[in-house]
C-alpha cells in the first residue's frame, strides 16, 4: 500500500518496534539539515489522521526538508546546554565516548541522528518534525531535536516527548527549548 505526500512516496511497513503496528515510511531521502545524510521519514499518524491532516503534514514535511546549516548553527547553544547540564549533574568522569567540551564549537560532532518523524503534539495539537538519535554525552537517553511546523525550533533534549508541553503536560513549558535540571534555554521565534 502506498501514499504520496508532498511528492514523496510512503509505504506501509510493519513497525520494527511493535509487530502489531504498521508505520508509513518514505525511502531514504537526503536531509539538508543533516548535511544530506540519508534517512527514511516516518509519519506518526493513523489512517484517519493521514486523511484529516494531510495539508498540515505536507507543510511540516516540506519545511523540514528546507532546514539547513543556519538552523544547525542556531542549535549549537541548545545542544551545548544539554551537554553542559549533563556534565554539571553527573560529572566529567561520565563522559565515556567524548572529550570535555569547553564551548559549543564542535558539539555537533557528538550528535548522531538516526531517525526523522513527522508527528503531532498531544497537548498543543501542533505539527512537528523530530530528529532522534544518540549523543555521546548522554548515551542512555539520547537526543531529540524538534521543530514546530518543521521550521521553528521547539525542543532539544532527551528523546521521548516532541515538545516540553507534552513532556510536562503544561503549555507554558514551550517557552523553553532545553529544560534541564540545572540549565534552561529559551525559545525565540526564528521565522
Amino acid at each position: 500500500m502506498a501514499l504520496e505526500i508532498g511528492n514523496i512516496d510512503f509505504t506501509k511497513e510493519r513497525s520494527e518496534y511493535d509487530e502489531d503496528r504498521y508505520d508509513w515510511l518514505s525511502s531514504e531521502l537526503p536531509i539538508p539539515f543533516l548535511n544530506n545524510t540519508r534517512l527514511k521519514v516516518r509519519l506518526d499518524f493513523n489512517h484517519q489522521e493521514l486523511d484529516e491532516f494531510q495539508s498540515e503534514i505536507e507543510t511540516t514535511l516540506k519545511n523540514t526538508l528546507k532546514l539547513g546549516k543556519g538552523e544547525r548553527k542556531r542549535l549549537k547553544k541548545h545542544l551545548y546546554a544539554y551537554y553542559n547540564d549533563f556534565v554539571l549533574d553527573v560529572g566529567e568522569e561520565y563522559l565515556e565516548d567524548m572529550s570535555v567540551q569547553e564551548n559549543e564549537d564542535h558539539i555537533w560532532e557528538f550528535v548522531h541522528i538516526s531517525s526523522l518523524e513527522i508527528c503531532k503534539s498531544s497537548i498543543t495539537e501542533e505539527f512537528f518534525c523530530q530528529f532522534v538519535g544518540g549523543c555521546d554525552w548522554e548515551t542512555e537517553h539520547g537526543i531529540l531535536i524538534s521543530f514546530k511546523n518543521g521550521n521553528n525550533l521547539a525542543k532539544v533534549g532527551s528523546y521521548g516527548h516532541v515538545n516540553n508541553s507534552d513532556a510536562y503536560a503544561d503549555r507554558s513549558m514551550d517557552k523553553y527549548i532545553y529544560y534541564g535540571k540545572i540549565i534552561k534555554t529559551y525559545a525565540v521565534e526564528q521565522h
